[in-house]
């Protein structure tokens, strides 16, 4: 009896851990000149898009993802190794639109524990730490920009704004440089590569002096080093 018990437990707790790991949607596959519908699912395996007609199907291991991106809470891209032969070899882009429900926090938190390579995360997981700084930017666009904020943690650089998919995650180890170009001008550079330009950057426009200590802190961080005494804490 008390065995039966005790296996009814573990299932009972396990279960809803399992089903947590393993995401599904409903999709829309984008075309050039006509999309197509499927279902997208996500797992410890990787993501595979089944095809409502079959022969856009695709199944990819972490390791056939160049890069991954949670553009919005429903839209999700997969930059593959796969060849694009009329357009010289450039890299097959698959861009996918959520359309039954919208992607997580817990998404996001899935795929940062597992793929190893920068990825655009555009929806911030839920963080219950405080950062060591915090300050209010405006992220610059060619035309416009966004207004929100920075927070500066030890592994990790967050700007959250209310504007939907412009938000961006960067784990510290994602972050090629940053820099800051003038008293109020703050940039930072990942190891992502972009259209146009070797690295994609991130300027922002500082409301006021950045806080004392975010330089240092920062630099101890990405160039961590035995000469830094307590990792810059």
């Amino acid at each position: 009896m008390l065995r039966t018990v005790s296996l009814l437990l573990i299932a009972l707790l396990s279960g809803p851990v399992a089903s947590a790991q393993d995401f599904q949607y409903s999709v829309r596959h984008r075309h050039t000149l006509k999309d197509c519908r499927g279902l997208l699912k996500i797992n410890a395996e990787g993501i595979s898009f089944t095809a409502t007609k079959g022969k856009d199907s695709r199944k990819w291991t972490f390791n056939d993802i160049r890069i991954l991106e949670i553009q919005s809470p429903s839209s999700l891209a997969i930059v593959s190794y796969e060849d694009q032969k009329r357009w010289l070899g450039k890299d097959k882009v698959f861009e996918f639109d959520i359309v039954d429900k919208r992607l997580t926090a817990d998404l996001s938190v899935f795929l940062l524990n597992r793929v190893k390579r920068p990825m655009r995360i555009a929806v911030i997981p839920d963080i219950a730490e405080k950062p060591a700084y915090e300050f209010a930017v405006k992220h610059l666009h060619p035309v416009s920009g966004t207004r929100g904020v920075l927070q500066i943690y030890s592994d990790k650089i967050i700007y959250r704004t209310q504007i939907s998919g412009d938000s961006r995650y960067w784990r510290i180890q994602d972050i090629e440089r940053f820099s800051q170009p003038d008293r109020f001008r703050f940039q930072i550079v990942s190891f992502l590569e972009k259209a146009g330009g070797p690295h994609e950057s991130y300027d922002f426009q500082l409301i006021e002096d950045l806080p004392d200590g975010v330089y240092d802190f920062l630099w101890v961080h990405l160039h961590p080093s035995s000469y830094y005494s307590g990792n810059g804490n």
